[in-house]
């Protein structure tokens, strides 16, 4: 009998009642076999696994050396760079003390660039021009007019240069507002600058041209405003209890919920239309406002100082 027959008609116990095996025996034993000869005639095939996964490996291997420098490579980068703004702070406020004008204005705008490249050394920049300016706004330098008589104040050159920085800041980078609280800011150039919630309580801003500035929720208490060109600025919210505005021009200003309790009104050019704070009354032929009672007759319009 053949070797494959005999296995098909293998017998379980003796007798008459023997039972031959069923293909369900049959069948796993001859796959058990076709695995094992497929697995002897295909020997090799685990060598070149191992190989390929040898392979992923030293490539994944290659790949977190590579992805680890790269990391060290951008730390030391980090490093340096921050090191060397650092350095460039350190140097620039050193020049803010420098005897020589030329080297105070360097210094400022040096300041303002290391402001623009690290968010880190904008709080500190713009605070230590805020100072800078606090401690150096006076004296001013008039010029003299005919006769010698000076006509003008305008502030010193690097006050104006530290002013015009901290007006063009990142404001979205603040830490709090800019603090420049009885600081002397006459003739100042401020036009479109953003002071929005600033200190300027006391602080003198007599003819200081703020065009377009933006002065929202500032503290001008008591401030110095006298013929300022606030035209067109934005002083929604903004606290002016006891300020002088005299001969101020707030043409097309915004006074939204602005505070005018004390203030001094007189001659000021009042947006038409507006409403004008209790005590006072707009000159209808100037546009200029006058006290409350004072009468056409006595209210020849005022030409605001320029």
């Amino acid at each position: 009998m053949a070797p494959h027959a005999s296995v098909a008609t293998m017998s379980l116990g003796s007798g008459p009642e023997q039972r031959p095996v069923g293909p369900r025996l049959a069948l796993p034993v001859g796959g058990w076999l076709a695995h094992h000869d497929a697995g002897l005639a295909w020997q090799p095939r685990p060598l070149a696994a191992r190989d390929a996964a040898r392979s992923r490996l030293l490539a994944l291997g290659a790949g977190l050396l590579a992805m680890g420098a790269l990391v060290v490579t951008a730390r030391s980068r980090a490093r340096s760079r921050a090191g060397q703004l650092a350095g460039r702070y350190t140097l620039a406020l050193g020049q803010l003390g420098c005897e020589e004008l030329d080297v105070r204005v360097g210094g400022i705008r040096a300041l303002e660039l290391v402001a623009r490249d690290s968010p880190g050394h904008h709080p500190a920049v713009m605070g230590m021009l805020a100072a800078f300016i606090w401690e150096r706004s006076g004296p001013h330098w008039p010029l003299p007019g005919p006769g010698g008589q000076a006509l003008e104040r305008p502030p010193r050159p690097d006050v104006q240069a530290a002013i015009t920085t901290l007006g063009r800041r990142r404001t979205e980078r603040d830490l709090g507002p800019v603090y420049l609280a009885g600081a002397d800011l006459t003739d100042a150039g401020l036009s479109g600058a953003d002071l929005t919630g600033a200190v300027l309580a006391g602080a003198v801003l007599a003819r200081a041209d703020l065009l377009a500035a933006k002065l929202v929720r500032a503290d001008l208490s008591g401030a110095d405003l006298g013929g300022a060109r606030l035209t067109g600025a934005n002083l929604a919210g903004a606290d002016l209890t006891g300020a002088d505005l005299a001969d101020a021009d707030l043409v097309g200003a915004d006074l939204a919920r602005a505070e005018f309790a004390g203030a001094e009104l007189t001659g000021a050019l009042w947006p038409a239309g507006g409403p004008v704070p209790a005590g006072w009354e707009r000159h209808t032929g100037s546009g200029q406002l006058i006290a409350a009672g004072t009468g056409a007759d006595r209210a020849a319009a005022r030409q605001p100082h320029r």
